[in-house]
């Protein structure tokens, strides 16, 4: 295997775990099968007690809409993998970049300005995973030499 199949296939299962991630916030993320992610939320927001009712609806809302966004965001990343970017086109490989770096930075920095730390390394985790194979792959992209004007 060479480490540029290696590194296509490592970006396309990490889109894989961000879909399926996201599908289930959208159907289980307000649930016991998140206790997790919730009683981590629980202890940043609630000093570790259940917040009433009302709480848990608007949560298991925001949960319907992250995940909603995280599969869409990782669909639309896994298409242009798997089309554009394996054509090496360069448009493709800016397209995932770009927006991975500024997603990361505005949710980190949010994340880290309401203390919750635990999502900054969730963030960070998501972000190698996408971002090796991006920096391992770019001279395949951008490996031409730049004309003289």
């Amino acid at each position: 295997m060479t480490a540029e199949k290696f590194w296509i296939g490592w970006l396309k299962i990490t889109l894989l775990i961000i879909i399926m991630v996201g599908i289930f916030l959208v159907i289980l993320g307000n649930t016991v099968y998140a206790d997790v992610l919730n009683k981590l939320l629980n202890r940043t927001f609630y000093s570790g007690n259940i917040p009433e009712k009302s709480v848990l609806l608007m949560r298991g809302w925001l949960f319907g809409v992250s995940g909603a966004i995280m599969t869409g965001w990782g669909t639309t990343m896994l298409y242009i993998v798997y089309h554009a970017f394996l054509k090496r086109e360069k448009w493709s490989w800016r397209s995932i970049f770009y927006p991975l770096i500024i997603w990361y930075l505005l949710d980190s920095a949010v994340s880290a300005y309401y203390n919750a730390m635990f999502n900054v390394v969730i963030n960070t985790v998501f972000f190698l995973q996408v971002m090796a194979p991006l920096l391992f792959l770019r001279n395949q992209f951008f490996s031409e030499t730049k004309k003289k004007s």
